[in-house]
């Protein structure tokens, strides 16, 4: 993709070394329902819910759970797919911040999140990027580095690719 989850995994470490918040992880993705997300989360803050069944009553106790928290919570939710609503899952208290990646602007739009679409890369950052990583001790011949600038824009602006 375009970098979605390599730039919240960044976010992510920076937020760790950097701030006293307390920064949690969550793969989404496609089969998703709440009481697996709630389940996802609550693992991370070492909350047992496995004798619970009801997902109010797992809200809740997510939401109590935050709300203890003196530090600023950052949950980090990778790949969401479709809307949700955060306090069925239990996130409502003020000390608590969202990111999340998704590839709809929809889903964005529905979560009420400010979006900060990533774009793919033009023809000369790509290649800029592609000479970076290959270090500047490498020197590419005239048919390499045609070959080079090839790849380049093959992989269509992608900066992964």
């Amino acid at each position: 993709g375009v970098g979605k989850t390599t730039l919240a995994d960044h976010i992510h470490d920076h937020l760790l070394k950097n701030t006293q918040s307390k920064v949690y992880w969550i793969s989404v993705s496609q089969d998703f329902s709440i009481k697996k997300l709630q389940g996802d989360i609550a693992k991370r803050l070492k909350l047992n819910l496995s004798d619970v069944d009801d997902e109010k009553v797992r809200a809740r106790k997510l939401g109590d759970t935050f709300e203890k928290m003196e530090e600023m919570v950052v949950l980090i939710l990778d790949d969401v797919w479709e809307y949700f609503c955060l306090y069925r899952l239990g996130i409502g208290a003020r000390n608590c911040r969202l990111i999340l990646t998704t590839r709809s602007l929809q889903v964005c739009n529905q979560m009420r999140c400010h979006p900060f679409e990533l774009k793919t890369l033009d023809t000369e950052e790509a290649w800029g990027l592609f000479e970076r990583t290959l270090g500047s001790e490498t020197v590419l011949d005239g048919d390499l580095e045609r070959i080079a600038k090839s790849i380049t824009e093959r992989c269509g602006g992608l900066p992964l690719a």
